[in-house]
């Protein structure tokens, strides 16, 4: 079952990866063909199309490898049983989000599944393609916030476990642990600093 979910894990960061990238490629030829009177005609509604998925489906990689912005000030003053079961609110709080969400996002697909969705529609492509990443995406980041409630429920007693200890090693050099962020800063006024 791990090695199933690792390769979900993979392909959906693949998808992330390409599609970011396909978005800057397409925006920058546009924008350079448009010097010389050519613009892409898809190019602006291919990006919002691929921007809707990339987005939430970012957010799901994020939340996994427990990257996205959060505010630990107050939490982490408390004692390590106390944190987990704040972090198990917030992520039972996210789902119950993400279960309106999804419910919302199935009933715009349904009303405006197969409205035209601007160029694109040449090329059989519906407004509902877009609004799917709603729905699918959030059953996706429901599934990530099962599987952290489940860590936090196993390792519940271990007061050295945290989901962000969690996440593998190998995940490449991402995070702030890696940018200097957890290191002294720089102070401009001083000179010795500043060579």
């Amino acid at each position: 079952m791990k090695k199933i979910y690792g390769i979900y894990c993979r392909i959906e960061e693949l998808i992330v990866g390409t599609s970011f990238a396909a978005i800057v490629a397409l925006t920058f030829m546009n924008a350079v063909l448009r010097v010389f009177k050519r613009p892409i005609i898809y190019a602006d509604d291919m990006c919002l199309l691929l921007f809707s998925w990339t987005a939430f489906l970012g957010a799901d990689v994020s939340l996994r490898y427990c990257r996205l912005v959060g505010m630990d000030l107050v939490a982490r003053r408390f004692p390590p049983k106390v944190q987990k079961i704040l972090a198990l609110i917030v992520h039972v709080v996210i789902i119950d989000i993400l279960v309106i969400l999804v419910i919302g996002g199935i009933k715009i697909i349904q009303t405006n599944g197969m409205r035209p969705f601007n160029t694109l529609e040449k090329l059989g492509i519906r407004y509902g393609v877009v609004t799917a990443a709603l729905p699918v995406c959030g059953v996706m980041i429901i599934l990530t916030c099962v599987i952290k409630i489940a860590k936090l429920i196993i390792h519940f007693s271990d007061d050295d476990y945290t989901l962000k200890k969690s996440v593998p090693k190998d995940t490449g050099e991402i995070g702030e642990e890696n940018t200097g962020a957890s290191e002294t800063p720089v102070v401009i006024g001083d000179a010795k600093e500043v060579q």
